[in-house]
């Protein structure tokens, strides 16, 4: 993928400064090269800044400070009105070399398989090994198509997923996300790794498995089933500050599977999603919000901040629709609502 070239046309475009020819090269780029709509999309939101009375050359200075190892800068570009566009693309290119290296699927190669699970969609699906996966609304997993015969069985993960590992005792299966590292031989566990969520999960339903914590690699914690547990206000090592004493902000917790009877059958709370079912006890709207986003492929907006400490305890199922969630949740605790497509207000 050419990622230089779809960036300099994504900002010519957005300074609307591209020509016809152009824009049909850039179609053309973004239909061959599907994962550019990351490209696309942060090129989009940080174009909104100079509207928004940004400091453009503030905010192009703060990333050449920070890429300055890995990036050249012509310093006479930075300053100059009539090569404001050749700002813009080196500022974008900076930024979206720091995103590329944050996100999981940063390693390209030929032989890695991206699965994708959008918003309101639930996928389930059998890796080369035989290892079979659940993965849950909004999440995504990268592996080597060949991983059935090379040495390694590794995936990456961001979102939520539920493994069941094929057993193989001279090859460990490995799980890498953002914010934590999983070893196992053959067992079945469920992974919740969002990363915009504050609270990182892994529950253990059968075998075994090594967890880590990617900024603490020396810690191990051996899991046993029905086990779960839970890193809470973690913080990258790069966000830190030094002796800002946020080293000691990450809360790890061990504790037990939550099970819960509908009808009449009995399930694992953190793990009744992969029955298409989303049970939540004792929670609060505002810890519920991100699940019924991803459950229903909408976004919430919330007017009224007074009823994001409803409490809610409940049960969805693949068949109840987000019109009839909310009617159930007002009648908990009453609030309005409106839904326009795939936007929902509280009020």
């Amino acid at each position: 993928m050419d990622s230089k070239r779809i960036i300099e046309l994504l900002a010519r475009r957005a300074a609307g400064e591209i020509s016809v020819d152009e824009l049909k090269e850039l179609d053309g780029l973004l239909a061959a090269n599907p994962d550019a709509v990351y490209y696309d999309e942060f090129v989009h939101e940080l174009w909104k800044a100079p509207e928004q009375g940004a400091d453009t050359e503030y905010f192009f200075d703060r990333h050449k400070q920070r890429h300055s190892k890995t990036l050249f800068f012509e310093e006479d570009r930075a300053r100059t009105g009539k090569k404001r566009l050749a700002l813009y693309v080196s500022a974008i290119a900076a930024c979206l070399i720091g995103l590329w290296l944050l996100l999981p699927h940063r390693t390209e190669s030929p032989d890695m398989i991206e699965v994708v699970a959008e918003k309101g969609v639930r996928k389930q699906f059998e890796l080369p090994d035989g290892t079979n996966v659940w993965l849950n609304s909004d999440s995504r997993l990268w592996y080597d198509s060949k991983m059935k015969t090379n040495g390694k069985r590794v995936v990456e993960l961001q979102g939520e997923a539920y493994f069941d590992v094929a057993k193989d005792s001279k090859r460990p299966f490995a799980i890498s996300t953002d914010k934590i590292s999983i070893r196992v031989l053959g067992t079945s566990f469920n992974v919740k790794a969002y990363p915009n969520d504050s609270i990182t999960e892994t529950s253990l339903i059968t075998g075994s498995i090594e967890l880590s914590v990617n900024d603490r690699p020396d810690e191990k914690i051996v899991m046993k089933p029905n086990e779960k547990v839970a890193i809470t206000n973690y913080l990258p090592s790069a966000e830190r500050g030094q002796g800002d004493g946020i080293k000691n902000a990450l809360t790890l917790t061990i504790g037990n599977l939550s099970k819960v009877q509908v009808a009449d059958e009995e399930y694992i709370q953190e793990t009744s999603w992969i029955d298409d079912k989303l049970v939540f006890r004792n929670e609060t709207l505002e810890e519920l919000i991100p699940k019924i986003e991803r459950w229903y492929n909408v976004d919430i907006h919330v007017e009224n901040s007074g009823v994001l400490g409803y409490r809610y305890t409940s049960t969805i199922t693949e068949e109840d629709d987000i019109h009839q969630l909310l009617k159930a949740l007002q009648f908990i605790h009453p609030f309005h609502y409106k839904i326009e497509r795939h936007d929902v207000t509280i009020y």
